[in-house]
């Protein structure tokens, strides 16, 4: 009798080990956690603030549809913030006309980088051809569609604005050391890129896909699946 209660008093001391364990962890857990979520506002980080970090820091992001969403809010600011001072600059910049013919191009280079963003987007919710099988899902195609029309169709504004920096350029003397913006002006002067062209073509095959998804609608209705 008295070997089998030293027996449960061992059992007891040892579960109650096992319990003081688990309650250290889960407090070095909860510790742990609140340090990570509390580090945040302990950085004394500047935010970002002027047009050339929010385009470097678009660089760095995968091309997941959050991050191309976030992508086009930062190069958005990029477009509305001020710029660095040209010691600080992208391109090399020696003259006051250096600094001017940097900054025309750069919003011309970001507008660029907008459509891109928002192409990229739309073909996410666009199909390149729609087959019989992929009817059987033509109510969320028809969704789909419309949400890849958006896109498409408020890329145009940004090409607009594309055309209104490379007529500004085009009589400009100079040029930046940033071979890439200069060739991407010289393709729009000449009319080698021309994302209008591009964009139209693109919705005039979502247009023939979405008729097709309409017509199979009206005459099927919506499969139940």
């Amino acid at each position: 009798m008295q070997i089998a209660q030293c027996q449960f008093k061992v059992k007891l001391s040892f579960d109650d080990e096992i319990d003081d364990m688990k309650k250290g962890i889960l407090f070095t857990i909860i510790v742990y956690l609140s340090i990570i979520m509390f580090l945040p506002h302990l950085s004394f980080a500047r935010k970002l603030y002027y047009a050339e970090e929010f385009y470097l820091y678009v660089l760095n992001l995968y091309y997941t549809n959050p991050n191309l969403e976030r992508n086009i809010r930062f190069m958005q600011w990029a477009l509305e913030a001020p710029f660095d001072n040209p010691v600080r600059s992208l391109a090399k910049i020696q003259t006051e006309e250096d600094f001017k013919r940097y900054k025309l191009i750069f919003k011309l280079h970001v507008n660029l980088l907008i459509i891109d963003s928002y192409l990229q987007l739309g073909r996410r919710f666009d199909k390149e051809h729609v087959y019989f099988f992929n009817l059987w899902y033509a109510k969320h195609l028809k969704e789909s569609f419309t949400i890849a029309k958006y896109y498409y169709e408020i890329s145009l504004n940004y090409w607009e604005e594309v055309l209104k920096y490379a007529e500004a350029l085009r009589s400009m003397p100079g040029r930046i050391d940033i071979d890439q913006w200069e060739d991407e002006l010289e393709q729009i002067l000449s009319g080698e890129l021309n994302y209008r062209t591009i964009v139209e073509e693109h919705l005039a095959k979502l247009e023939t896909k979405r008729e097709k998804v309409e017509a199979y609608l009206e005459e099927k209705g919506t499969p139940r699946y």
